[in-house]
C-alpha cells in the first residue's frame, strides 16, 4: 500500500484524460483511460469483482447520458482517493457500460472521421491497429473504397521484413475479414464466402490463440442463409489454435441441427 499515493496520482492523470476524450466525443478512447483505473481498483481488492444485484442493474439504466457518466467519474475519483475501493469498483463498471453505450450511438460517419484522424496521427507499428479500426468503421459507414484501401494497406503491412507491430497472421485475418465484408456489402456473396474461408487459413499465433478469430463476416453471411460456408468456416475455427476452439465444433453441430446460432459479437480481430 506504500505505493498507493503515487498510483492514485497516476490514476488522476487518467481521469483528466478521460474527461478530455469525453468532451470531444471520443468515448472509445475514454474507455482506454478507464482501464488503468480499473486495474488499480482490482489490485486493491485482490481481483474481486462487483456483485450483480437488482440495485446495480437499475443503476446501469441510468448510464445513458454524458452527464451521468461525468458525475460517476467524479464519484470514482473521490472513492479512489479515500481508498473506498468497493464503491469505486461498482461505479467504475458503470462508467465502462456508460461509455460503451455512448460510443455505440455515435453516428457511423463520425466514427469514420475519427478513425481517419487516428490513422493520420499514428506512427510506425501503431498505425496497423488504427488501420484495422478504419477498415471496420468504413464498413459500418458503407464507405467501401475506404474500407478496401484500409484492408489492402493492412495486408501489405504483413510483408514488412522488420515487422514490429501486431502479429502478421492477425493482421492478415483482419484484412481479409474487412475485405469480405466489403464484398458482401457490394453484393458479391460468393467472393465474401471465399474470403471468409481464406481468413482462417492464415497464421495468427498469439492473438488468435487468446482472442479468437473475427466472427463478423460469418455472422453477416449466416444472416443471409449461407449455412454451408459458415459451417466450413466453423470447422477451420475448430481446428485452429484458439483456446476456445471446442466451442466452434458445438456451433457447427447446432447449425447442422437447424438451431438458431448466435456467434460471438466482439473480437479484437
Amino acid at each position: 500500500m506504500v505505493a498507493l499515493p503515487l498510483m492514485a496520482q497516476e490514476s488522476g492523470v487518467n481521469f483528466d484524460k478521460m474527461l478530455t476524450e469525453i468532451n470531444r466525443g471520443r468515448f472509445d478512447k475514454a474507455l482506454t483511460q478507464l482501464f488503468p483505473v480499473q486495474s488499480l481498483i482490482r489490485e486493491n481488492l485482490n481481483g474481486k469483482q462487483p456483485k450483480m444485484d437488482a440495485g446495480l442493474v437499475a443503476r446501469m439504466r441510468e448510464m445513458e447520458s454524458t452527464s451521468a457518466v461525468l458525475s460517476t467519474i467524479a464519484l470514482v475519483r473521490s472513492h479512489v482517493l479515500s481508498k473506498n475501493f468497493e464503491e469505486a469498483s461498482v461505479h467504475a463498471m458503470l462508467i465502462g457500460m456508460g461509455l460503451s453505450g455512448l460510443w455505440t450511438r455515435v453516428p457511423a460517419y463520425q466514427k469514420l472521421n475519427f478513425a481517419k484522424q487516428d490513422v493520420e496521427e499514428a506512427k510506425g507499428p501503431m498505425k496497423d491497429p488504427e488501420l484495422r479500426k478504419l477498415g471496420y468503421a468504413a464498413v459500418e459507414a458503407s464507405e467501401w473504397d475506404t474500407a478496401r484501401k484500409a484492408a489492402a494497406e493492412l495486408m501489405a503491412s504483413t510483408e514488412k521484413k522488420d515487422f514490429m507491430g501486431l502479429d502478421p497472421g492477425t493482421l492478415r485475418h483482419s484484412a481479409l475479414t474487412i475485405r469480405g465484408l466489403c464484398e458482401l456489402g457490394q453484393g458479391d456473396i460468393l467472393a465474401a464466402e471465399k474470403t471468409m474461408i481464406d481468413s482462417m487459413k492464415v497464421r495468427g499465433e498469439n492473438s488468435m490463440r487468446m482472442m479468437g478469430p473475427s466472427f463478423r463476416l460469418a455472422s453477416a453471411l449466416l444472416a443471409r442463409g449461407r449455412k454451408q460456408s459458415v459451417s466450413m468456416f466453423l470447422q477451420l475455427v475448430a481446428e485452429s489454435n484458439w483456446r476456445d476452439s471446442s466451442k466452434a465444433e458445438q456451433w457447427k453441430k447446432d447449425l447442422a441441427a437447424g438451431k438458431e446460432l448466435e456467434l460471438p459479437r466482439f473480437s479484437a480481430n
